[in-house]
């Protein structure tokens, strides 16, 4: 079994959504504030969690901003039910094949009653779940932004006395609080008690004598024990030490290992399942590699149960919100769902609605005015864009290679090589953008792309897909070389090719609006020196060739074609961004500079 959808209605930054998970680990990416943890929080308040302690509750807060209807609904569908899921789960299932559950959460403010209390719900009829049936499924939480210093450290007994209370196995807390307990008959402590004891008797003597001692509490409870308890932590082999000598990175990966040791008890529900936000909080790339490969590792080994076992499942799910671009290359990109944040077009929130406190306040004459726009969180899932495996194929191998931000970005160019990404940021903060600072910061928001060729078609396929009316970005620029000077007709140059095979696609997605292809005539190299920068160009390719004077001015005495396929052939031994490195510094430097056209054009198509 596992959770299929999670349906969001008017639930906090959401007003009407269906967010897709893949059966074993789902990644949530985007931008901030664009929903993944609002989502998340929903499956905590829908599912109870695995340690029985519930840290989350539904409040008036969680109604959309603005949202006249003051109630919200949560919905989670799971799938592939096995024959005893099926019986315990009954008055849940969807329909008489019993292959599918559905349970939700209603929270109605409408109805006058107070304090509001959420409705849990299941099945087709939306009818109270039978007893345990709720139970069947659980939530075990790894917060974000997380000081796992401080979260482990002394005076804070959360965690411990969480792993406390997981390995009791039946026995009573207070027992082992006993035997856990400090002893008070010492020597130091018989000194405090007399000199404590001379100096009360002297202030109380005269009214009501007092009697005082120093120790520990005779009644010391395990919590009270947890809260002096502490972790130590080194490399292996070295004697553990306090956690304060130790990196933010390690204290956090203890950190998960102590909320992973709760996954013990997934037996004891047939889904459990673990929602992870930010796991690469402090954490270098390997690292944050060795936590996803952890958390695929505990999914994948929860699936081996019998389909025909009587007991619990014990199946885990794995769900991980993150802004690491290295995590979203290390999965297969149908498991990631990309979130992002809209301005609503819906007429259902108003300037005057009641406030999130649920205050029902008499609307002035300035109600009738047109709903205020507000912004509200959709999401794509890539497994719903129907792209075919080929493309697939492509996207996860560029992915994994690049760990780009590709999906990271409203704005996103696309160039042919590195090159183009490693030149163009120079040309628009010295040149095209330099007196414009505004666009300049708009501009360094966007996400480069090289794709080391110029296949861009499944790239824009990704980025412009849309689903429920979303795509990924909201603007992709192609900068692409027309390469005429490798045909013998204008018309059928490869660049001018794709570029209308690119606009064919954005058009028929849909998203034509949302696309443009730049190309040149020739090639980066050759737009440049015909564009005017031919000594600027020449003294950077001398740096890297000094013997090489008389073969650049031959190229560059040439016109047209037979210009741009010489310039061509000098770079066919040199590594064009070792070129580009050199003639980026020049730039830096406040050297004279002509940007070419189309170059200037790919800059402002980003930032207008």
């Amino acid at each position: 079994m596992n959770l299929d959808t999670i349906g969001l209605m008017n639930f906090r930054s959401f007003e009407d959504t269906e967010v897709q998970l893949a059966s074993d680990l789902t990644v949530f990416v985007g931008e901030n504030n664009s929903g993944k943890s609002n989502a998340i929080d929903a499956v905590r308040l829908l599912t109870p969690p695995l340690g029985g302690r519930r840290d989350i509750y539904c409040q008036s807060t969680d109604i959309r901003l603005g949202c006249k209807d003051r109630r919200f609904t949560i919905t989670a569908r799971f799938s592939g039910l096995n024959a005893p899921q099926q019986g315990r789960l009954l008055s849940a299932t969807m329909d008489s094949s019993l292959e599918a559950a559905i349970f939700g959460l209603d929270y109605d403010e409408t109805t006058g009653a107070y304090p509001v209390r959420p409705r849990f719900w299941a099945g087709q009829h939306a009818a109270p779940p039978e007893p345990g049936c709720h139970e069947a499924i659980r939530h075990v939480y790894l917060p974000p932004l997380r000081d796992a210093r401080r979260a482990l450290a002394s005076g804070n007994p959360t965690r411990i006395y969480a792993l406390l209370d997981h390995f009791l196995e039946g026995e009573d807390p207070d027992d082992i609080a006993k035997r856990l307990g400090r002893s008070s008959s010492e020597a130091i402590l018989d000194r405090i008690d007399s000199a404590v004891e001379a100096n009360l008797t002297a202030l109380t003597a005269g009214v009501r004598r007092q009697a005082a001692s120093i120790g520990f509490s005779s009644e010391e409870r395990l919590i009270d024990i947890a809260r002096d308890l502490r972790f130590m932590l080194s490399d292996h082999g070295i004697r553990p030490e306090e956690l304060r000598y130790s990196g933010h990175g390690y204290a956090n990966l203890l950190f998960i290992a102590t909320i992973a040791v709760e996954l013990e008890r997934v037996n004891n529900a047939d889904l459990t399942l673990f929602l992870v936000e930010e796991p690469e909080a402090h954490l270098h790339p390997q690292l944050q590699a060795a936590v996803l490969g952890f958390l695929e590792e505990q999914a994948e080994k929860s699936k081996q149960s019998s389909q025909h076992d009587p007991a619990p499942a014990g199946e885990l799910q794995v769900v991980v919100a993150t802004h690491s671009p290295n995590l979203s290359a290390w999965v297969e990109s149908k498991s990631i769902v990309y979130f992002k944040s809209q301005v609503s077009e819906s007429k259902s929130t108003d300037t005057n609605s009641p406030t999130q406190s649920g205050d029902d306040d008499s609307h002035s004459d300035e109600s009738q005015t047109e709903p205020a726009p507000r912004s509200v969180s959709r999401c794509v899932p890539l497994s719903s864009l129907g792209l075919s495996a080929k493309d697939w194929r492509k996207i996860d191998r560029y992915l994994d290679v690049t760990k780009s931000a590709l999906l990271f970005g409203g704005r996103v160019l696309l160039v042919e090589g590195i090159g183009e990404a490693l030149l163009l940021p120079v040309i628009a903060a010295n040149h095209v953008l330099k007196d414009e600072p505004e666009k300049l910061r708009v501009f360094r928001s966007t996400v480069f792309v090289p794709i080391q060729g110029v296949d861009f078609e499944p790239y824009v396929k990704l980025l412009l897909s849309e689903h429920k009316h979303t795509c990924i970005s909201e603007r992709v620029v192609v900068l692409t070389d027309g390469d005429r000077h490798k045909v013998a007709k204008d018309e059928d140059a490869p660049g001018l090719a794709r570029k209308v095979a690119l606009e064919k696609i954005a058009a028929g997605l849909g998203s034509a609006g949302s696309l443009d292809v730049v190309t040149n005539t020739y090639s980066l190299e050759t737009e440049l020196v015909r564009a005017g920068n031919g000594k600027l160009l020449r003294k950077a390719f001398l740096q890297l060739h000094p013997k090489s004077a008389k073969k650049w001015d031959d190229a560059c005495s040439k016109t047209g074609i037979e210009q741009a396929v010489a310039i061509q052939n000098l770079f066919l031994n040199t590594r064009k961004g070792d070129f580009v490195q050199v003639l980026a510094e020049r730039l830096t430097k406040g050297k004279p500079f002509a940007v070419p056209d189309y170059i200037a054009t790919a800059i402002r198509r980003l930032v207008d």
